[in-house]
């Protein structure tokens, strides 16, 4: 979603495939995103799954936008952009609810306004899946695609009315509990929800419950998803998986280890928080996997 330099030329799909997975972004890598205006559709033939791809991305970053439209055209996948803005500059109410004496707790730093921006860019994103009623994916606009992108929608397609948020990305962690497994994939739950929100299929259902609790702004998107105990919701992930993040150039480029605020007591806080979650999301994540798909 950040404006980055064009490879000088595009791997083999192949070459993609054997490529092995960056590491998901550090906090200081936030993107810069934030919708303003309708998203615009960009006619290409489509093939495979029927869900609709969304891509997060910036209307000035014509360079990332002429690569999404070669990755996902070449693929004969149709998509729409979703314009975003710069949340250093642009202006939008859900940015008002920005807590950030909760965020200082959670990061022991204030929040970067392309943190903001993505943050609000993802709650609108999810919008979107209640507003057309079905499930769909989005993306941001650093992806890349694996050969199992396709196969893979087309088997989290089956269980749409069953889930609410799939991960298209690399496991972070392996703690996982397996609700199904054919056709070469598995569906499985994760009880230790990784970062990242580079891909991911979104369900209506799903959105309504995380939206009902993300209005308020306490921490980075990918951490509000993680903090499971908050929303109560049941986070799946698809292995193989069909898209991890190429880590282009942030425009926020943040150093975290001089934003971060310094003081006993906050040091305090923070740890107790991070006590406190770590057992409270794994006890949600395996009370929800005990008892759902």
């Amino acid at each position: 979603m950040v404006r980055g330099r064009r490879p000088a030329q595009d791997a083999p799909a192949a070459a993609v495939f054997l490529q092995r997975p960056l590491p998901a972004r550090d906090e200081a890598d936030a993107v810069t995103c934030c919708l303003r205006r309708p998203a615009r559709h960009l006619p290409a033939t489509p093939t495979g799954s029927a869900l609709k791809i969304f891509v997060i991305s910036l209307p000035s970053s014509r360079e990332r936008r002429a690569l999404v439209a070669h990755k996902l055209g070449s693929r004969k996948l149709s998509f729409e952009f979703i314009d975003a803005v710069d949340g250093r500059v642009d202006k939008h109410p859900y940015l008002n609810n920005y807590d950030e004496a909760s965020f200082l707790v959670h990061r022991r730093r204030r929040a970067a306004p392309g943190e903001l921006g993505c943050y609000v860019s993802h709650l609108l994103a999810w919008e979107k899946s209640v507003e057309l009623n079905e499930p769909i994916v989005v993306l941001e606009d650093d992806f890349q695609l694996t050969p199992d992108f396709e196969a893979g929608l087309d088997y989290v397609s089956r269980f749409a009315d069953q889930v609410s948020f799939v991960r298209l990305e690399p496991l972070e962690k392996h703690t996982v509990m397996t609700s199904d497994k054919s056709a070469g994939f598995s569906l499985v739950k994760q009880l230790d929800v990784g970062m990242c929100m580079t891909g991911y299929v979104i369900t209506p259902q799903g959105a309504k419950k995380l939206l009902a609790h993300a209005r308020t702004i306490r921490a980075p998107i990918d951490l509000f998803l993680k903090y499971t105990f908050d929303h109560g919701e049941l986070i799946h992930a698809v292995v193989p998986h069909g898209v991890y993040p190429t880590h282009e150039d942030s425009v926020i480029g943040i150093d975290v280890r001089n934003q971060r605020e310094k003081g006993f007591v906050l040091g305090l806080k923070r740890f107790a928080y991070k006590t406190f979650y770590r057992f409270a999301n794994l006890f949600t994540n395996l009370a929800n996997g005990l008892r759902r798909f």
